[in-house]
């Protein structure tokens, strides 16, 4: 596609049949790990948009998923449209099946419940993965693989549940109760109560 559409640039790129062998190794390497089709819309992309013979990292950077020439919301819109949805059914108004499908598989009850720090990731995950299927023409319905737990998200929430954990303590001796024997207190409270019955 490219020799046809500059047939002077691309016989000046590679002059030598030595150095478009060496050249189709390089960018068949760089360009891996996408899809035919996509590599093939990256490239009509770059017909329509420039005069100048375009290099590799120019084909790559087309090939790479901009959410908004596929109608795609960006993740952090898409996360909150499916946090903010009145009711979680695939029938409803969503921007985009993808959105529906990336809150379905992180799950209703994470994005409902967690904090964000928790659960966008997660959700951007899912999401990020249908996106690249609406790109590549793919099932979105085919189950996407859960992910390895990010090890800092459960740091974040052990600090976290430590910070409360100190707060409630403060909390409990400003109003004169003795953190460390307030579970024998609530046990005496218990059977005192169950007693009277």
């Amino acid at each position: 596609m490219l020799e046809a559409a500059f047939p002077l640039k691309f016989k000046k790129a590679f002059p030598t049949d030595a150095s478009l062998v060496e050249a189709k190794k390089v960018w068949i390497q760089g360009l891996s790990e996408f899809k035919p089709a996509r590599i093939v819309r990256a490239g009509q992309k770059v017909l329509d948009t420039t005069k100048f013979f375009p290099d590799l990292s120019e084909i790559r950077e087309h090939c790479k998923l901009h959410h908004d020439e596929m109608g795609l919301k960006k993740p952090l819109q898409a996360y909150y449209e499916a946090c903010y949805a009145p009711e979680q059914s695939r029938d409803a108004r969503w921007s985009h099946i993808a959105v529906y499908l990336a809150a379905r598989e992180t799950g209703w009850m994470t994005l409902r419940s967690e904090e964000q720090s928790v659960a966008f990731p997660i959700f951007e995950r899912n999401y990020n993965i249908l996106c690249n299927r609406v790109l590549d023409g793919e099932d979105l319905e085919a189950s996407i693989m859960k992910g390895i737990e990010d090890s800092r998200s459960k740091e974040a929430v052990r600090v976290a549940d430590e910070q409360a954990e100190q707060t409630l303590r403060k909390t409990m001796e400003e109003q004169g109760i003795d953190p460390d024997s307030g579970r024998s207190a609530f046990e005496k409270l218990k059977e005192s109560l169950s007693s009277r019955r």
